[in-house]
């Protein structure tokens, strides 16, 4: 790791724990305080998953940090992590620690890494043990490193304070069966004790035509009553 790099490791260790860890513009409004809780566990759910992973890891590495220029992200037993769509998001190449397969010793890895890095995006391989939830939970508290969990394991971290979704997802850019994607409309749903009550909910574009993240402003027009036919009102 370059001399510059480790200097910018070791700054951010040095860090105090802040108010919350900066998310992206578009996924603020569904996010009380409009960042993740420092020292959190955060549960990617649904088919959505993996892009607001990389949402995730863009708004870290880009607005993070002591000064706000930019923090560090680990990815750990992502190995399909795609590094071009999140710098497409806004993230930082160059800040992002990749361990594609951490193997058996998962929860070594994910431990070192907690103490160095702003968020770790994390599939775990099992279903974790208690003894490893309580460590890598407590862990992530004392360094305030947001936990993001993906996966089929993901739902089996107890304590896990914040639940992110897609829903109403829809393709844009085909028209009778050809033509290429070019963005995505969706729904973000924000739930659990981090967003208490029904939930928060916010529309953007996931990504956008340009690989951005942005809102979705488009105003959909209001439902029309159309009256029924004369002759069937008389019958």
């Amino acid at each position: 790791m370059p001399e510059a790099a480790l200097r910018e490791l070791e700054t951010a260790l040095e860090t105090a724990p802040r108010d919350s860890v900066p998310v992206l513009p578009a996924l603020r409004p569904v996010l009380p305080g409009g960042g993740l809780r420092p020292g959190s566990v955060v549960g990617l759910d649904g088919p959505g998953a993996a892009s607001l992973g990389l949402a995730l890891v863009a708004g870290v590495s880009r607005h993070g940090g002591a000064d706000g220029t930019g923090g560090w992200c680990a990815v750990v037993g992502v190995p399909g992590f795609g590094v071009v769509a999140a710098a497409g998001m806004g993230a930082a190449p160059e800040r992002l620690l990749l361990v594609d397969d951490p193997g058996d010793r998962w929860p070594d890895v994910v431990a070192a890494l907690a103490e160095a890095v702003d968020l770790i995006l994390l599939c775990p391989p099992e279903r974790p043990g208690p003894a490893a939830v309580r460590r890598l939970s407590a862990l992530a508290r004392k360094h305030g490193c947001v936990l993001t969990l993906t996966g089929a394991f993901a739902r089996d971290w107890p304590g896990t304070r914040l639940r992110l979704r897609l829903d109403d997802v829809a393709w844009e850019g085909l028209a009778d069966g050809h033509g290429r994607l070019t963005g995505r409309r969706a729904e973000i749903v924000a739930e659990g004790r981090d967003a208490p009550g029904p939930g928060r909910r916010a529309r953007l574009w996931l990504p956008a035509a340009d690989g951005t993240v942005a809102p979705d402003e488009t105003v959909r027009p209001p439902l029309e009553l159309v009256p029924p036919p004369v002759e069937q009102a008389i019958a």
